[in-house]
């Protein structure tokens, strides 16, 4: 009966190691959860119809950028999305097919008086950003430095825990417009947000991409059943 025992666990370790998994976050309208607790989006559609055409086995787990993303890179089994494609990221995976593109903004209270027009501009503020997203690692590529121009959030939704309960700390926040303006349906205090600055030629390519230790014969599945589907 222990042998049987053995035998199963052993098994059911197999299965689950096998399977395929993916990791991403919050982020309208790409990916999110709705009311149902469903995940829903446009990357998130698109992912599991290119992940089913492949017939591979996979899960999708949700939770904050951070943990998301390193999860990923430690996880040989693993891919993420939606993530930005960025020279600093080049080489940590292996970027299966795109999802979409985004553009990013520095947005202030509306009752406060700012000057910006470049991102040097920026620097005299302190401007939240989320911990390791490509925001973050955009502004410190370009001089910014972490406690002295840059306020570190784990989420979203920390921009406005800040304004409800801590608003002094704030001057700037550096946000996706997309996930801004469907936040702005559903949350109050985004009326106290306005859009101060655009980053131009932003325009970031969002993507499936890889632990670069997966396996080659499932990326090439995983891309094959994306050419059949989208080329």
């Amino acid at each position: 009966m222990r042998a049987w025992l053995i035998i199963l666990t052993v098994f059911s370790y197999a299965v689950s190691a096998s399977e395929l998994n993916v990791l991403t976050e919050e982020f309208p309208y790409f990916q999110y959860t709705d009311e149902r607790g469903d995940l829903v989006g446009s990357a998130a559609d698109k992912v599991r119809r290119v992940l089913n055409n492949a017939e591979i086995d996979y899960s999708i787990n949700v939770d904050t950028w951070s943990v998301t993303y390193n999860a990923a890179q430690r996880n040989s089994n693993s891919c993420i999305f939606s993530i930005a494609r960025a020279q600093s990221r080049e080489k940590l995976f292996d970027w299966l097919f795109p999802l979409g593109q985004f553009s990013v903004s520095f947005y202030g209270l509306r009752d406060k008086k700012y000057s910006i027009n470049s991102l040097e501009d920026a620097k005299q503020y302190k401007t939240a950003v989320i911990r390791q997203n490509f925001s973050h690692l955009y502004l410190k590529e370009n001089g910014f430095v972490d406690e002295q121009h840059l306020l570190i959030i784990s989420t979203f939704d920390n921009v406005f825990e800040l304004l409800a309960t801590r608003k002094g700390l704030l001057d700037l926040v550096i946000l996706s417009d997309i996930q801004f303006e469907y936040k702005s349906k559903t949350e109050p205090l985004a009326k106290e947000l306005e859009k101060l600055y655009t980053l131009p030629n932003f325009g970031s390519q969002l993507y499936f991409a890889c632990n670069k230790e997966l396996s080659t014969s499932t990326k090439n599945k995983i891309i094959r059943a994306h050419d059949a589907l989208y080329k």
